[in-house]
């Protein structure tokens, strides 16, 4: 059974909670590594305590998101919540926004994957393989946080970091199409995005898959 872990984060004191914020190791692997910007983070960083809350996933993630946060969006002082499973972390405001501007409606639909799910880059050491495929770029990105959804994370390589938001964009359109389509990606498939390439899935690392683009045939996805 698929488990969630959220840590809420809060301006002061509050009953049940850890008085103190969240140890350094965890806030580096979720507030630090979060992709917001400096005010952001800044609010964060603020908090003076913290609440783990572990939930079940199963039937539906979305939903089980959804009623963590109904819960979370009453709580006086909340802060934020980091997710160490998707290595990100976001301000109390988007929790309250989830509700008040209608985005729960949304949200089952197309997830926000910018709250629940995370990018990671990651620097790889070229192999002899590679290097014989004509594969040389060391420096990848990868999603975390697929897992709470029974999907595999996502590698592409970065030629240079303002693929960023292209390479994000392809990995939310194939989350939609694993997610909803129930048809999870593994090793050794080859798809075709439309508008966007083909490519071979190879294994990247537990639980990650590679998305090599490939110039020979394929069905579509």
């Amino acid at each position: 059974m698929r488990q969630g872990e959220l840590y809420l984060l809060f301006a002061e004191a509050v009953e049940g909670a850890v008085p103190e914020p969240l140890p350094p190791l965890l806030a580096q692997e979720t507030i630090e590594r979060s992709l917001w910007n400096a005010q952001e983070k800044a609010i964060l960083r603020l908090h003076v305590a913290h609440w783990r809350w572990t939930f079940s996933l199963e039937p539906d993630p979305i939903e089980a998101f959804l009623a963590v946060y109904r819960q979370a969006a009453h709580l006086p002082g909340l802060v934020g919540i980091a997710n160490p499973v998707a290595h990100t972390a976001h301000t109390a405001r988007w929790v309250h926004r989830m509700f008040s501007d209608g985005l729960e409606a949304i949200a089952r639909e197309t997830p926000p994957l910018h709250l629940w799910t995370g990018l990671l880059p990651v620097e790889v050491e070229l192999s002899l393989a590679d290097l014989l495929a004509e594969r040389t770029t060391a420096l990848w990105l990868r999603t975390a946080g697929y897992e709470q959804f029974g999907v595999p994370n996502l590698a592409h390589p970065l030629k240079d970091l303002r693929e960023t938001g292209w390479v994000h964009s392809l990995f939310e359109l194939l989350f939609d199409w694993m997610y909803f389509q129930k048809r999870a990606l593994e090793a050794g498939d080859a798809i075709e995005v439309p508008e966007r390439g083909r490519y071979l899935i190879e294994s990247f690392a537990p639980g990650v898959l590679a998305l090599i683009e490939w110039k020979g045939e394929t069905e579509n996805a």
